[in-house]
């Protein structure tokens, strides 16, 4: 293992994912699995994704389960927030006041770049406090109802405003960055924003062709198990509606629209009106234009 790690120095922050640390010795891969606990195969897949973006065996990862997936996004999550991001943020800003102070393209690329982790931490966010949470509440309902299926198909990779953001801050500091400027803190920005861009377009493929396609396919099994007037209730708590309004608007008692949020909190596992609000854009239940924000 350590030859690989050698001769591939950007897989340590992949291991460290699983919670490995330098100093692997003369251990195999299914040696320091074994000593850490974890899948051997869900490693070995993980390795080979990051490292050849041809491997992609969409099969053998729906194989695994969701709760696997998820928690190696965390750490990847957590990766980004506390290690990629402060260190091209440190580069940059030393790049930026070691160079010319008139040179204005450097200002505009530290912009840019703010625009980009802003982006990154937005999403981040969204992961930790909905997303992930909605789909471990997915998976416990899977382990409850055992005749639950799903069947996920893998879309085409939607356009990713965030690989496209580091895309052109790479881009424009090659192309067109000008003026004076100290080159040797110009490329450890550049070093630095390529390994970022690298780990963030190997694991948008693992986001987008295979959580979003289990998820979806997971949600449709359990919309199955709401009645249409459950999801008429449920439109219109998400538009922000009290349970009187909605017993208005629907010509229903409040005891029936209690009945059926206490139905739909149950079916789901969701309690929120942020997780049911969610929920029901996810499921295209409601768009987001619908909602007050």
């Amino acid at each position: 293992m350590s030859e690989v790690v050698e001769e591939y120095p950007s897989l340590i922050p992949v291991i460290n994912r699983f919670g490995i640390r330098l100093g692997l010795g003369e251990s195999t891969a299914l040696e320091i699995c074994d000593k850490y606990d974890i899948n051997i195969d869900f490693f070995i897949t993980m390795i080979n994704t990051f490292l050849n973006e041809s491997y992609f065996p969409e099969k053998k990862l729906q194989g695994f389960h969701l709760t696997q997936i998820v928690d190696y996004l965390t750490k990847t999550n957590l990766y980004y927030l506390h290690s990629q991001l402060p260190n091209i943020e440190r580069h940059l800003r030393l790049f930026i006041s070691a160079s010319d102070p008139n040179n204005e393209s450097l200002a505009l690329i530290g912009k840019l770049f703010d625009t980009f982790k802003n982006r990154l931490l937005k999403r981040i966010e969204t992961d930790e406090k909905e997303w992930f949470p909605h789909i471990i509440k997915l998976c416990e309902k899977q382990i409850k109802n055992k005749t639950l299926t799903y069947h996920p198909t893998a879309p085409s990779d939607p356009e990713e405003p965030i690989e496209a953001l580091i895309t052109d801050l790479k881009h424009i500091i090659i192309k067109h960055l000008s003026g004076d400027y100290n080159e040797n803190l110009c490329y450890a920005v550049i070093f630095a924003i390529n390994t970022l861009y690298t780990d963030i377009k190997q694991h948008n493929r693992i986001r987008y062709r295979i959580l979003v396609p289990i998820v979806t396919g997971m949600e449709k099994e359990g919309n199955k198990n709401l009645s249409s007037r459950e999801i008429e209730v449920l439109r219109e708590i998400v538009k922000g509606e009290t349970n009187k309004e909605v017993a208005e608007r629907l010509c229903i008692s409040l005891n029936t629209v209690l009945t059926h949020r206490k139905n739909i909190t149950s079916k789901l596992g969701i309690k929120t009106i942020p997780g049911l609000t969610f929920y029901a854009i996810t499921n295209r239940i409601i768009s987001g234009d619908e909602i007050e924000m």
